[in-house]
C-alpha cells in the first residue's frame, strides 16, 4: 500500500522594503553560493493578493516541484516602529474600554444613592439632568458584557 503525504508546507514571510514591491523570504528553503554564503529563497509579488501564488512558485522552483506539492504559509509583516504605534492604540483602547466601564459604575452608584436616598425617578432625572428612561436603566443590574451600555 503506497501512502501518499500531502504538500510539504513551509513557512515564508512577506514584507516592503522600501520599494512597490512586497518581498518573499522562505527561510527553510536555502542555497550556497559559489563565496560560501547561505543565500535564502527570495522572491516578490507586486500586490498583497499576488503574494501567495507568488510564495508557492518561489518554493516549487526552489525545490523543483510541482505548485501543487508544496503549501507556504506566508506572514505578512509590517515595519516594527508601525506595530508598536498599532499596539500603543490597542492599550489605549483597552484603557478606554476600562475608563468607560468606571464611569458606568460611578453613574449607577449615584442614580442609586439618590434614589436610596428618597429621589424619585423623575427628580434623579432632573437632577442629573438625564431622561427618566436613563434613570430606569442606571438603576437596574448593569449587563456585565456590555461595557458601552454601562455607561451615561
Amino acid at each position: 500500500m503506497t501512502m501518499t503525504s500531502g504538500p510539504r508546507v513551509l513557512a515564508a514571510r512577506a514584507y516592503r522594503d522600501g520599494t512597490p514591491w512586497w518581498t518573499i523570504e522562505i527561510p527553510e528553503l536555502t542555497s550556497t553560493a559559489p563565496n560560501g554564503v547561505e543565500i535564502v529563497a527570495t522572491g516578490g509579488a507586486v500586490s498583497t493578493r499576488g503574494i501567495p501564488a507568488a510564495a508557492r512558485e518561489l518554493a516549487a522552483v526552489h525545490l523543483d516541484v510541482g505548485v501543487d506539492e508544496v503549501d507556504v504559509r506566508v506572514s505578512v509583516e509590517a515595519p516594527p516602529e508601525v506595530l508598536a504605534i498599532w499596539d500603543e492604540g490597542a492599550r489605549a483602547e483597552e484603557a478606554a474600554r476600562a475608563a468607560l466601564r468606571h464611569a458606568g459604575a460611578l453613574r449607577r452608584e449615584a442614580v442609586r444613592t439618590l434614589r436610596a436616598d428618597g429621589y424619585t425617578v423623575e427628580a434623579v432625572a432632573a437632577a442629573l439632568r438625564i431622561s427618566p428612561a436613563r434613570v430606569s436603566q442606571l438603576a437596574a443590574t448593569p449587563d456585565a458584557g456590555d461595557a458601552l451600555a454601562d455607561t451615561a
